[in-house]
């Protein structure tokens, strides 16, 4: 048991992403004891109210470069997204159960059929400048991803909107050209933030957030100071964000006391970390992944049985705690993250099973051949480690299977989807239906797997439109529950994200967003 489990616990109760129960559940499993246990619940009751205003927090994140950006529409890194949640709002946002819950946006509604959306804005919201906020801002930022010459990584998800207008100052009209009961999650993303209409250049851009720019070098440095315009409540009195890119010397800097909060720390530095006087580990579950990809379409992983075998020879609980340092879940051969308000929890936990994986590696007819699996940490860091992990567990039900460690520079275009097993990663996405339809969609461009199903497509886009949240939950479960029996994913494992802070600093709690779309993160933080 260490540190960052505790922490974990904690943190995600006292934000809601597990319950009372689970929390009490998961704490004995771990060992903990009732006053421990005890201890850590009033830890979360009292972790909200331990708050004062003003004061200075440095945070130092992990990415940036010359590409940084103030324009939303221009967002890449993390970094982007994070100094622009500071300085913007977007509609909606994503609570700790990754609901969507108001910003800009303080309601919406569709028609029966979700393809038509009517979206309230909040009113007596003003931009930094002291601008009225309005719909006319809403449609013009939306709007210029769309302009021909646009580059935005969300112009793509925005083409689906065949129509947007305004009605009146504080209503906006939209709609799509297909059903899609997820429209509003859309609205999340990053570069979706709201700037003021006609605002081109963004060298000193007025945003409706929580602070105001007040120094920027691109890729290095920048420091936000309160809005007192700000619509919401701000505890800090200003930001500065930090970045720096070797993850050793950025957490040497933490425990040195340079940062309040530091992002993305490397899973070899966890134990480290954790040792440091006054700082604690943030670990959030995420549903960022990396799985075990058997294409479907060819020889030997083709065969559904041998998929099978090789699924039962995961020894999951053993990736998390080994490769993943404790800091995940295990998954159950679909790419729907428990953190997800559609995951199927009824479908039965696939094990580690060497006998039923033996049963299956015979009844294939390839029983007796080596079998490679290809890896790189290109794919996700730590992926060498959890190749070799998962041959020993193949070993166990008589299978051999021999590790091929891929060059990184050419591992996603010589290796990945062309070979018929290898080790694969995935960054969340947002919803389910994203995720499944990217991995998943018969004719989709990063079906890695090859799986195809006219039922499953059919069931993505019947789920797109049910408004019915009971019902749709059932299709969505149908679609996991058919890439567990018959797809050709066998998941290693989902991984937190890890970030570190001061324990003098609250409100920077797990979020299976991240931290950096969460669109409340700087307004949330302050100093205990």
């Amino acid at each position: 048991m260490t540190k960052g489990t505790i922490y974990d616990l904690r943190d995600q109760l006292a934000v809601g992403q597990i319950s009372r129960r689970q929390f009490l559940k998961r704490a004995g499993a771990l060992g903990i004891s009732a006053a421990a246990t005890s201890t850590l619940l009033a830890s979360a009751a009292s972790s909200a109210a331990t708050r004062k205003t003003g004061g200075t927090l440095r945070v130092c994140i992990a990415s940036g470069g010359q590409t940084d950006s103030l324009d939303p529409t221009k967002f890449l890194s993390t970094g982007d997204y994070a100094r622009g949640h500071s300085i913007y709002n977007p509609l909606v946002a994503l609570n700790p159960s990754m609901q969507p819950i108001p910003a800009l946006a303080e309601s919406w509604e569709s028609n029966s059929t979700a393809d038509e959306w009517v979206f309230s804005l909040r009113k007596g919201v003003t931009f930094s400048n002291g601008k009225d906020f309005t719909s006319a801002d809403v449609l013009y930022s939306l709007q210029r991803h769309l302009r021909p010459e646009s580059e935005s990584p969300g112009k793509p998800l925005l083409e689906q909107v065949t129509e947007m207008k305004a009605d009146g100052a504080h209503v906006v009209r939209m709609k799509t050209a297909s059903p899609n009961a997820d429209l509003p999650i859309l609205f999340t993303q990053p570069q979706f933030m709201i700037s003021q209409e006609g605002e081109e250049e963004f060298v000193n851009p007025s945003g409706t957030g929580g602070f105001i720019m007040k120094e920027y070098e691109v890729g290095i440095y920048a420091r936000v100071e309160r809005n007192p315009n700000y619509w919401g409540d701000c505890y800090l009195d200003a930001l500065e964000w930090i970045t720096n890119v070797d993850g050793t010397a950025r957490m040497n800097a933490m425990m040195a006391g340079e940062y309040d909060i530091a992002t993305e720390v490397d899973r070899n530095l966890i134990d480290l970390v954790e040792r440091a006087p006054g700082v604690e580990i943030v670990a959030s579950a995420s549903g960022r992944h990396t799985n075990l990809s058997m294409m479907c379409d060819r020889e030997p992983t083709s065969n559904h049985d041998l998929r099978q075998a090789l699924k039962y020879c995961i020894p999951r609980e053993q990736i998390i705690q080994n490769a993943f340092k404790g800091y995940g879940m295990v998954g159950n051969d679909h790419q729907v993250s428990p953190t997800d308000p559609f995951y199927c929890d009824e479908i039965a936990q696939r094990t580690f099973d060497p006998d039923k994986a033996r049963h299956h590696f015979k009844k294939s007819g390839v029983d007796g051949a080596s079998i490679t699996l290809y890896t790189s940490d290109m794919a996700v860091s730590g992926s060498e480690a959890i190749a070799l992990i998962f041959a020993e567990g193949a070993k166990a039900a008589g299978i051999d299977l021999q590790v091929q460690v891929a060059p990184p520079g050419s591992y996603w275009s010589k290796v990945w989807m062309q070979v018929p097993v290898c080790v694969s990663g995935w960054d969340a996405r947002p919803t389910a239906d994203l995720m499944l339809t990217i991995a998943n969609k018969s004719d989709g461009s990063w079906n890695e797997t090859a799986w195809g199903s006219e039922r499953f497509d059919q069931l993505l886009v019947a789920a797109r439109g049910e408004t019915d949240a009971t019902k749709r939950k059932g299709m969505y479960c149908e679609m996991q529950r058919m890439l567990h029996d018959d797809g050709g994913v066998g998941m290693l494992g989902f991984y937190d994200m890890i970030d570190s802070r001061r324990d003098n600093v609250v409100g920077f709690d797990p979020h299976p967003a991240g931290y950096n779309r969460d669109a409340f993160f700087a307004t949330d933080i302050s100093f205990a």
